[in-house]
C-alpha cells in the first residue's frame, strides 16, 4: 500500500503532495488543472479579502460557491491564468476535503522558489510520459542572469518562456539594482519584461508566477514564437498567426526590440513544414530542421543591434561539423562573448542532453569585424546526481536561496567572467 503523505503547516511542499494524493483519489479530473485551480483561488483569498473565505471549515456547497467566487474574481484581476468562467472541477464534497488541508497554510507568504519547485512537481507529475516539457533548472537559469547582468534600461524577451524562469530571475536582478522600489519595479516589468510560448498550461504558470513574484504583468502571450512578420504560412489556423512583433508593437517601437534575450528552446523536435522552413536563412530549400536552430536565428533577428542573449543549446550546435554553416552564419551576425560548458546531470532526470550556455552580442553591422577574446568554461560541478536529484552543499542553511544552497561551480564560473 502506498504511503500517504502529510500534510505539515508551514510547509507546503507536503500540501502539494497532499493535494495531489487527495484530487487523483476517485476525482476522475485533470489533476493540474485542480491543484492550480485551488492554488490560484487561496492566493486570491488571501491577498484580496480581509477576512478571507478559505480559513475556516465550511458546508461543502457555501466552500464550492466560495471557491468559483474567488476563481472568477482572480479571471478578472489576473486574466489570461485561468479558463473562462472558471469553477472547481471537483464535486462540493470532493472540493471541502482538499480545502479544509489547503486552510491550514497560508501560500502568499511563501517564496517564489517554493511555488517554482511546485509547479515543476506538478507538471513533471501530470506529464503522463509525454516527453519534452520540463524546467531550465534554476541555478542555472541564475547564472544566465548573472553574466548577462540586465539592468532598469534593458527590456528582456524570452521566445521559448515556459514557465517563466529567466523572466523571474531577470525581474529579481533588476530590482535588487532598483533598491526593491515598488513602484519603479513594477513600472519596469510592466514595460520591459516579455515572453512566449506556444504552450497555454505553460503561459498560465508564468503568469502566475509574476503574479507571485508582485507584478502581474501581462506581457505574457501564448503564440507560434517561430512565424515573422514576413510569413506566407498559409496552414497556421488564425489563433495561431499572432507574431511577437504584433504583440510588442503597440508598446515598442522599432523592428528590432529587445536588448537582452534569456532562453533556453526546445531541444527536442524537427520542423518540416515547408512554409515556416522558407521564412529562415537556416532552413530555406530544406525539408526538415531541428527547432533550436530556428530558435537561434529568431532570437537574433529579435535583438538590436548591441543587444546580449544568452541561449542554452545542446551541444551539437557548439561544435558538430554538421552545424559549421550555423555557426558561420551566427558569427557573421554576432560577437561571441562565451561559451559555458554543463555537465550531463544539468537536466536530469529528464535528459543526459549534454548542454552549453552561449552568450553573444549582436554586432551593429554585419561587417563589424570583432577581436574581443571569448570566455570559455566548463562546468564540473552540476549541483544534481545521476539521478536528477538536488546536491546540497554540507554547510548550507535550509532558508537560503537555492543558489546557494546547491553544490554548484556555477558561481565560480560567474565571478571569473566578471573579472576576465
Amino acid at each position: 500500500m502506498a504511503k500517504r503523505h502529510r500534510s505539515q503547516v508551514g510547509d507546503l511542499r507536503t500540501l502539494f503532495l497532499r493535494l495531489e494524493e487527495l484530487v487523483l483519489a476517485n476525482s476522475g479530473q485533470d489533476e493540474f488543472e485542480e491543484i492550480f485551480k485551488l492554488v490560484i483561488a487561496k492566493l486570491f483569498d488571501e491577498l484580496h479579502n480581509s477576512m478571507p473565505a478559505l480559513c475556516s471549515p465550511s458546508s461543502p456547497s457555501a466552500t464550492y460557491a466560495h471557491v468559483t467566487t474567488l476563481l472568477r474574481k482572480a479571471e478578472v484581476r489576473w486574466p489570461g491564468i485561468l479558463p473562462s468562467l472558471p469553477e472547481p472541477g471537483l464535486t462540493p464534497e470532493h472540493l471541502a476535503v482538499c480545502i479544509a488541508e489547503l486552510a491550514q497554510h497560508r501560500v502568499s507568504g511563501e517564496s517564489l522558489e517554493t511555488f517554482d519547485e511546485f509547479f515543476e512537481f506538478l507538471v513533471a507529475r501530470t506529464a503522463k510520459g509525454n516527453k519534452g516539457q520540463y524546467f531550465t533548472p534554476r541555478h542555472v537559469v541564475e547564472m544566465c542572469v548573472r553574466l548577462i547582468d540586465p539592468g532598469p534600461d534593458d527590456v528582456i524577451a524570452d521566445p521559448a518562456c515556459g514557465s517563466g524562469g529567466f523572466l523571474i530571475h531577470a525581474l529579481q536582478h533588476v530590482r535588487r539594482k532598483l533598491h526593491n522600489d515598488h513602484q519603479r519595479v513594477a513600472q519596469y516589468a510592466a514595460k520591459s519584461l516579455w515572453g512566449f510560448d506556444l504552450d497555454d498550461r505553460a503561459v498560465r504558470i508564468a503568469r502566475a508566477m509574476m503574479v507571485i513574484a508582485g507584478d502581474g504583468s501581462t506581457n505574457l502571450f501564448r503564440l507560434n514564437s517561430l512565424v515573422t512578420p514576413n510569413r506566407k504560412v498559409s496552414l497556421l489556423p488564425a489563433e495561431a498567426s499572432l507574431t511577437i512583433e504584433d504583440a510588442v508593437r503597440p508598446a515598442l517601437k522599432g523592428e528590432e526590440f529587445f536588448d537582452v534575450i534569456l532562453t533556453n528552446p526546445p531541444f527536442a523536435g524537427e520542423i518540416r513544414e515547408s512554409d515556416l522552413l522558407e521564412l529562415y536563412d537556416n532552413s530555406r530549400g530544406k525539408v526538415r530542421v531541428e527547432r533550436d536552430v530556428m530558435f537561434l536565428e529568431r532570437c537574433i533577428n529579435l535583438l538590436k543591434p548591441g543587444g546580449r542573449m544568452a541561449i542554452v543549446l545542446p551541444h551539437n550546435k557548439l561544435s558538430s561539423t554538421y552545424f559549421q554553416d550555423l555557426r558561420s552564419w551566427v558569427m557573421r551576425r554576432c560577437a561571441l562573448i562565451g561559451v559555458v560548458s554543463l555537465g550531463r546531470n544539468i537536466f536530469m532526470p529528464h535528459t543526459q542532453q549534454k548542454t552549453g550556455v552561449v552568450l553573444l552580442r549582436k554586432k551593429l553591422k554585419v561587417s563589424d569585424i570583432v577581436t574581443s577574446p571569448v570566455f570559455l568554461a566548463v562546468s564540473e560541478k552540476d549541483g544534481k546526481d545521476t539521478r536528477g536529484n538536488h546536491v546540497i552543499r554540507s554547510t548550507a542553511s535550509s532558508d537560503s536561496p537555492l543558489w546557494d544552497r546547491l553544490d554548484h561551480d556555477l558561481e565560480e564560473i560567474v565571478l571569473k567572467f566578471r573579472a576576465a
